[in-house]
């Protein structure tokens, strides 16, 4: 039997490359770096070895998408494969749905195995059981054998693979993640697509399920335990009981005060679920953790500062080199976790907070805007945008919200008011002062991080009320920004007085200066003098232009 393949030419005449784009990367569950050589009309193959109506049907699908493709035919086909010819035959169709996944055959498994690449759809590893599937397309038509392996590829990607072993609840273990992650499967995830199995944690935190085969390990969905005829509460059941067994050891101590295991299997971060275990190692105060990344637990105690800043530290250095799990320090309190901000961390945790949302943010907004390209809705998905802000510079989340333009909003700090055909400047008011107002007319999505569909602007009335807001909001931060000066200055003056009573003489202001490291400023030497800033000022420079030479006056 004669087979085709599919060669790409470009876009169609009359077609936007920017909606196509959009459409293959729907398609294709791939960002838009791996579909737009697609529409470059280069020729290149996008689908081999398939029977002509099937080859039929996938040109119409790229066509509708708006690219102009042509079938050219192949050699004959064997009649018969081995296994190896069809993991091949398999391989093939993997990669079409997820080109940069790497795939391999382990022969004496009768198993593929794949590892996902940077941009993969579906990030995690996958191990595909093949002697079924081999014998289900063995007993298939020659004309129906490409409809199956294409199926099969798309369900295996999808994490529907049934089947994967006969005694399914010995190798269940439970998995902490961040609720990102679940969000961005679901955006990228093709029709059909099986809902993953989780369980809310906390605050940004999610639990989920593993199956673990030797070294690989696939996310759990709903039709995986449909198959297994396995319900949600015994596989979690059957999954703590597995991770018990295998947490048998102690957690360590380090210098710093922090706790950690040596297990080295990939699921440190899920021994925060085993509360027994962390509270038995924590003897004075409660128990807090951090799960920077997946295979990275600490523990410490709340009245122990010196090892949050330690575990603090460990979690930036972290960062760097993995996808990080949660950004934050989580107290047990009555056997549940809750997030915990201590005294001295605050703007070091909010930074690193900050930035994991925004890199979350950032990627979940590729994948709306191919949605809202190819289903043609316009709908914008506005940014999530950071700064800093106030007195001490505190990072500070921000997105606007503009008149006239039906817009997903992010979940930020700050709201922006904005409406282009004013001259007046947006209002800026904060998420929760500004919820009362305008809340109803905010529609919350199913994405995560959350979103929040808005198609009607604040009516005169609300942005009245919104104004109000924010005059408030900003006598408030000035009053703090005054307090927080005033302070420092009586820090300083304080400081400037020990200085001198030690040195039993009066000092200059550079003296002071190297003494504080840092600069001293004229409201601190007022407040030292007990003088208004105007007097010292002009003193000051009384002084600099009687020292000034005579022909320089």
């Amino acid at each position: 039997m004669a087979t085709y393949r599919i060669k790409t030419l470009g876009v169609q005449a009359g077609s936007q490359k920017e909606r196509v784009e959009a459409r293959l990367m729907l398609l294709f569950r791939r960002p838009l770096e791996a579909v737009r050589p697609i529409t470059e009309g280069n020729g290149a193959v996008l689908k081999k070895g398939v029977d002509w109506a099937t080859a039929e049907r996938y040109r119409d699908a790229l066509m509708t998408c708006g690219l102009r493709c042509e079938i050219e035919a192949e050699k004959e086909a064997l009649a018969c494969a081995s296994l190896a010819e069809y993991a091949t035959q398999l391989q093939d169709h993997l990669e079409m749905l997820d080109p940069g996944r790497r795939w391999s055959f382990i022969e004496a498994e009768g198993e593929l195995f794949g590892v996902p690449g940077p941009e993969s759809p579906y990030p995690l590893e996958l191990v595909v059981p093949l002697e079924r599937l081999y014998q289900e397309w063995l007993g298939a038509s020659l004309a129906a054998s490409e409809d199956l392996l294409r199926h099969t590829a798309g369900m295996v990607l999808m994490g529907n693979t049934p089947g994967m072993a006969q005694d399914v609840t010995s190798y269940l273990l439970p998995i902490v993640r961040n609720c990102a992650e679940r969000g961005q499967a679901l955006l990228a995830a093709a029709r059909g697509y099986s809902p993953l199995v989780f369980r809310p944690l906390c605050e940004g935190l999610e639990v989920g399920l593993a199956y673990q085969r030797g070294r690989v390990v696939h996310r759990v969905a709903q039709a995986h335990l449909q198959a297994w005829g396995l319900n949600e509460e015994a596989a979690f059941d059957a999954a703590y009981a597995n991770l018990r067994a295998v947490s048998t050891a102690p957690l360590l101590p380090s210098p710093a005060g922090v706790l950690g295991g040596g297990w080295d299997d990939g699921y440190a971060s899920s021994r925060m679920l085993l509360t027994e275990l962390i509270e038995g190692a924590v003897s004075v105060g409660r128990p807090v953790v951090m799960v920077p990344t997946r295979g990275m637990l600490m523990v410490c105690s709340d009245q122990n500062e010196q090892a949050m800043d330690a575990m603090l530290k460990a979690a930036i250095a972290a960062m760097r080199e993995e996808k990080m799990v949660m950004p934050r320090l989580l107290r047990l309190v009555d056997g549940r976790w809750q997030i915990f901000v201590p005294p001295g961390l605050e703007r070091r945790l909010n930074s690193l907070a900050k930035y994991v949302e925004g890199n979350d943010y950032r990627l979940q907004k590729e994948l709306l805007k191919a949605h809202e390209l190819a289903s043609g809705r316009n709908r914008c998905v506005v940014t999530y945008l950071v700064g800093k802000l106030g007195h001490e510079q505190v990072r500070t989340s921000a997105c606007t919200w503009t008149r006239d333009m039906p817009s997903l909003l992010p979940k930020t700090d700050l709201l922006y008011f904005a409406d282009p055909s004013s001259l007046d400047p947006p209002i800026t008011v904060s998420w929760d002062a500004a919820m009362p107002v305008v809340g109803a007319l905010m529609q919350r999505t199913d994405d995560y991080p959350p979103r929040y569909f808005v198609a009607t602007f604040p009516n005169p009335m609300q942005l009245a009320q919104l104004a109000e807001l924010a005059a408030a909001e900003r006598r408030e931060a000035k009053a703090k920004a005054a307090a927080a000066k005033a302070a420092q200055a009586a820090q300083a003056a304080s400081s400037i007085q020990n200085v001198a009573a030690v040195l039993n003489r009066p000092v200059s202001m550079k003296e002071v200066a190297a003494v504080l490291n840092r600069p001293v400023s004229m409201q601190e030497v007022a407040a030292v003098l007990n003088r208004p800033v105007g007097d010292v000022l002009r003193s000051a420079l009384g002084r600099k232009a009687d020292a000034k030479p005579a022909h320089a006056r």
